[in-house]
């Protein structure tokens, strides 16, 4: 009886676990892009309204996006970046929230860039799926024997928009052939979506 019970559990949850991800991804989704102007909204209107936080930011976004790829917007844009960079502390998080963004999905050619990769993380023996973002600054290289250290994020799962910055030896990184998005998907699914070929 038990082991007729553990069977079908497992079966149900084989099947129904890639569900309740996306499930609990697109609801964590849903709850930050709801969050980010459903405050503001909420202030307007008297009380809160779920969703129309969400359609407000997605909408924000497209516009956004829209605008972006004409000249007008470009100019609007810059001026906007030009005038954040002025300002004490919001600078210094603008700036590098603007560089990890650059570095990890609008790189165009530039080498290791958004390449997959296994490091042995969080020990030897252990191998996690990464991305080599860029080599380690000047600095970090002397302090470390003069070794040439690669930039690694290992994202955590299922939420690969958090993680972990390791710096690796770069003969300690093994390069994969995998696509960026084929990685992500490994990553999410916990192993369960092999990338193609495999």
């Amino acid at each position: 009886m038990w082991s007729l019970i553990s069977k079908y559990f497992f079966n149900g949850l084989f099947v129904l676990l890639p569900l309740f991800i996306t499930i609990w991804l697109l609801a964590f989704l849903f709850s930050f892009m709801d969050g980010i102007l459903g405050g503001i909204i909420s202030v307007f209107f008297g009380r809160p309204l779920p969703g129309v936080g969400f359609l407000a930011t997605l909408s924000l976004i497209l516009l956004t996006g829209y605008f972006a790829d004409y000249i007008l917007g470009e100019k609007i844009l810059r001026l906007f970046e030009a005038f954040i960079c002025k300002v004490p502390i919001v600078k210094s998080i603008y700036s590098s929230a603007k560089q990890v963004n650059e570095a990890l999905f609008q790189s165009k050619g530039s080498k290791g860039l958004n390449k997959a990769c296994l490091v042995e993380y969080p020990r030897k023996g252990i191998y996690s799926v990464g991305f080599i973002t860029a080599q380690a600054s000047g600095e970090i290289e002397t302090k470390t024997g003069g070794q040439k250290l690669l930039c690694i994020f290992v994202p955590n799962t299922p939420t690969p928009a958090t993680g972990f910055l390791i710096m690796v030896p770069e003969a300690e990184v093994i390069p994969l052939d995998m696509k960026t998005d084929e990685a992500f998907k490994l990553i999410v699914s916990a192993g369960v979506l092999k990338p193609k070929g495999s």
